[in-house]
């Protein structure tokens, strides 16, 4: 076992030197700041006394330390802060004063009648980078509405895509799949507002709309036609909701096959046997394979049904066309290229406990920011983070008293180094 990064270690990474105050919970504030966390960034997570409700989604081991939660809460440091005392307020503006970026979702209201809407703290902070996520754009009719990740696909058209793709009822897509996205949307904007405070020394506010931010990402492909004045024909792009567009049978399972180029498409054809198509004037132009994607889908699904999945790999893979297996979620887990690249990093926390995160390696230049800390236990590190904050030992028991703050019940049971395994 190689020994974890201690906090005295967080500087290291591209974000070294970086301070993010991460109010946000659930998924989408949390899932863009672990990005910041692991590039080094030190995010120091305020949680309510009643902590991260994801901690309690789904079984663990240590109480308050669910799957999801630990995946996106890694590399962070926890303080309980309760912002609804006067106390706990105090005590984050003192953290605001120093920070680089805070992180949020709840309505800008909220944030307001707290005293921490974006003019309090740029008042105190004048190069403070204030993110918001919201559910709908502040200047529009939707601004009031509560959004979560299935509201937000119905409103952007997801289902109805499900179903034209499918023939089925609408369903949503089976992942969160609106809050990572426009996580990553957040995400850019941080390190794009990060960047300008470097350049020129100016703070920024930032609001990250579910609603626009998933229409943007959906319509980019899906106006289609539309995006002419006049239109030039439907909306949807045709190819995405095909019925045929699936993986394919083959004799004895499922494979995913996407020839793209003309290349690709002759290849294939030739693979299949049905050399005559690569002059057949329906399917010899990307043009003209789209307008005919019905034919030329069902002719791939009754080639394919001829051989079995390996046969098909070994072919495919002969003639450089884009295929692959149909996984499983359990068969991705076991996939012998994500074992090969270390995409799995097991991590035993401080109290012996072991947690398999799931990481993508970006390069050699980011081989110090590859070693993993586990996700905080609620309140882990109240006393180090207020300590570092100037308070007394006592003043922190006062706080903890009062459940203004939390420690962490279980910081004196701890004896275990932390180890990435």
């Amino acid at each position: 076992m190689q020994q974890n990064e201690e906090i005295g270690d967080r500087r290291k990474g591209p974000l070294a030197g970086v301070r993010i105050i991460d109010l946000s919970s659930v998924l989408m504030g949390p899932f863009a700041t672990m990005f910041l966390a692991d590039n080094g960034a030190d995010v120091i997570k305020v949680e309510a006394p009643g902590g991260d409700i994801t901690r309690n989604v789904g079984r663990s081991p240590g109480h308050g330390m669910a799957p999801v939660f630990q995946h996106i809460n890694r590399n962070k440091r926890s303080i309980v802060l309760d912002l609804k005392s006067k106390r706990g307020r105090v005590i984050l503006l003192d953290l605001v004063k120093d920070a680089d970026v805070v992180v949020y979702n709840m309505r800008r209201a909220a944030m307001d009648r707290l005293g921490l809407g974006y003019e309090a703290l740029q008042a105190i902070n004048p190069k403070l980078v204030y993110c918001g996520f919201a559910g709908f754009g502040h200047d529009g009719p939707y601004s009031d509405r509560p959004a979560y990740d299935d509201v937000i696909q119905g409103l952007v058209g997801i289902p109805d895509l499900m179903h034209r793709g499918s023939g089925a009822e609408p369903r949503y897509a089976p992942l969160a799949i609106a809050d990572r996205i426009v996580s990553l949307y957040g995400l850019n904007a941080i390190m794009m507002a990060l960047f300008e405070q470097r350049n020129i020394g100016r703070g920024a506010a930032i609001e990250i709309p579910m609603f626009e931010s998933m229409a943007h990402f959906v319509l980019v492909e899906h106006m289609f036609y539309r995006s002419f004045h006049p239109p030039l024909g439907q909306s949807v792009s045709p190819r995405p909701v095909d019925l045929n567009r699936r993986p394919y049978k083959t004799a004895d399972g499922y494979i995913c096959v996407l020839p793209y180029t003309d290349l690709h498409w002759q290849r294939l054809f030739i693979a299949v046997g049905r050399e005559e198509l690569i002059v057949d004037q329906l399917y010899c132009s990307f043009e003209r394979r789209i307008e005919n994607v019905q034919s030329l889908y069902q002719i791939l699904s009754d080639a394919l049904l001829e051989r079995p999945t390996g046969d098909w790999l070994a072919v495919f893979d002969k003639v450089d066309v884009p295929a692959g297996r149909m996984n499983s979620i359990d068969d991705l887990i076991d996939d012998p290229h994500l074992n090969s690249v270390n995409f799995f990093k097991p991590v035993i926390d401080d109290l012996g406990s072991c947690f398999i995160h799931v990481d993508v390696s970006i390069g050699d230049s980011h081989a110090a920011v590859a070693k993993l800390r586990p996700a905080p236990r609620k309140g882990q590190h109240s006393a180090q983070v207020l300590g570092e904050l100037g308070l007394s030992e006592a003043d922190q028991a006062t706080l903890f008293a009062e459940n203004i703050s939390q420690d962490d019940p279980d910081r004196t049971r701890s004896s275990i180094e932390p180890k990435l395994g």
